[in-house]
């Protein structure tokens, strides 16, 4: 296994990160526009995308694009109706290009599946070059750049999960980076994996907000702390409570990102913690439920530019935000939008069916003690489980405590049952889900 890890990292080092990747980047710094231009550029790369999406995807064949003059984003995107996940589930041969099978260059990703449907999304080389560089510009505008150690707590299979004794990670020496195994996130684990960081010292961490959390609670509960600067969350809703705990165990500063599997957006967190969308990495419209543009709260709809094997247009999203009309002082020429809300199917309701927000649901677990891990879910309307995982000092006082607080804090008239687990399990991808809804309907 070790040899086949290391021949993973290498190659992938050779696509992303070697004279090819770079050639990529120095093309693409050298066009990168400036505030004057943004406009135009969007302009140029969309006209792209749907004249490709027009070419090869049979849902647009009947599209004209030819037909008149179009003089602003809207006019151009206008003839392309909004589409969603169901839409490539149910009609892949509509909106995947070649009978819906791959060409033999074409690179297969895949969505997580975290909302019970995962998706394969066709890539081509360019694509996968193209989004290596919006990482790393994200990365070198908070301070981290290519070569410096880094660390790497998220979902991959760096040892196998039987594995009981050290190591729980692997050093891929091709990006001086420290692969740790999230699956080992032990007790029986987790003093290794905690003196091993603080021996590689990176100065940087990738992570789920989940996986990051549940190694500063360990550093909590051992009244310890690692010194790691940077720290680049991405791939779960981050709430407050965990960023607070990361940041201070930790001793860095959290950089979020969002992006997905479909590549139709890339928001990323500036230093003054502004969530930036990255207008010349696709175009992003804010929609309400009738597909209207809105200013308020609304779906993200993204079209991707930088795609052209597969070509996602006017895709949209379960997430959900809004614009924030301010100039930021970090001077970036990128519009800022609400944090992301998290996906719909994570949405759980009040008593009155209200939606909650889950940072305002994290108060209620502040100052209950001895929980190891929890996750809240609506089993139906006026009815949420929270599952426990508790300490060996867990009392039925510390689920009163929490029971008296989503009263007090959260909402009044919502049912809570408290479930005690040995565990809660991540998925398949590493991820760990803290709010879910479980609703039938």
């Amino acid at each position: 296994m070790h040899l086949k890890k290391e021949l993973k990292y290498f190659f992938r080092y050779l696509v992303r990160d070697s004279f090819i990747a770079e050639f990529v980047l120095l093309k693409v710094l050298g066009s990168q526009p400036s505030g004057q231009s943004l406009s135009d550029y969007q302009f140029q790369m969309l006209n792209k995308s749907l004249v490709r999406a027009v070419e090869t995807l049979p849902a647009y064949a009947q599209i004209d694009l030819h037909e008149k003059n179009y003089c602003s984003l809207a006019d151009l995107i206008g003839k392309f109706k909004i589409i969603s996940k169901v839409d490539l589930l149910e009609k892949p041969t509509m909106y995947y290009p070649n009978h819906a099978k791959p060409k033999r260059w074409y690179t297969v990703g895949k969505s997580s599946g975290t909302t019970g449907s995962p998706l394969v999304m066709f890539r081509d080389l360019y694509s996968v070059l193209i989004e290596n560089y919006f990482v790393k510009r994200h990365w070198q505008e908070c301070g981290f750049f290519l070569g410096q150690k880094c660390a790497s707590l998220r979902g991959d299979h760096v040892v196998e999960l039987n594995s009981s004794t050290p190591p729980f990670w692997f050093f891929n020496r091709y990006n001086n980076q420290l692969l740790i195994s999230s699956r080992h996130l032990l007790a029986a684990c987790i003093d290794a994996i905690i003196n091993e960081l603080r021996g590689f010292s990176p100065h940087m961490l990738q992570a789920y907000p989940s996986t990051a959390f549940t190694l500063a609670k360990y550093l909590e509960e051992k009244n310890q702390y690692l010194s790691i600067p940077i720290i680049f969350t991405s791939s779960e809703p981050l709430y407050s409570h965990q960023r607070t705990l990361i940041e201070s165990r930790l001793q860095g500063k959290i950089y979020d990102m969002y992006g997905m599997a479909e590549r139709v957006a890339f928001v990323t967190e500036c230093e003054h913690g502004e969530m930036h969308v990255n207008s010349d990495y696709s175009l992003v419209e804010i929609v309400d439920d009738n597909g209207i543009a809105t200013d308020d709260y609304g779906y993200v709809v993204g079209t991707t530019f930088h795609n052209m094997a597969m070509p996602l247009i006017r895709y949209k999203l379960s997430d959900r935000t809004r614009w924030k009309k301010i100039a930021c002082q970090c001077g970036s020429v990128f519009p800022v939008v609400e944090p992301i809300v998290g996906k719909y199917e994570d949405q759980i309701f009040g008593g009155n069916g209200a939606p909650i927000s889950p940072s305002v649901l994290t108060f209620a677990f502040k100052g209950v003690q001895n929980i190891k891990k929890s996750q809240v879910a609506q089993i139906t309307s006026g009815v949420w489980e929270v599952r426990i995982v508790p300490d060996h000092q867990y009392t039925d006082a510390n689920g009163a405590l929490l029971i008296r607080n989503v009263a007090e804090l959260v909402d009044a008239t919502i049912q809570i049952n408290i479930v005690l687990r040995d565990d809660l399990p991540n998925t398949i991808s590493g991820k760990f889900r803290w709010v879910v809804n479980e609703m039938k309907n």
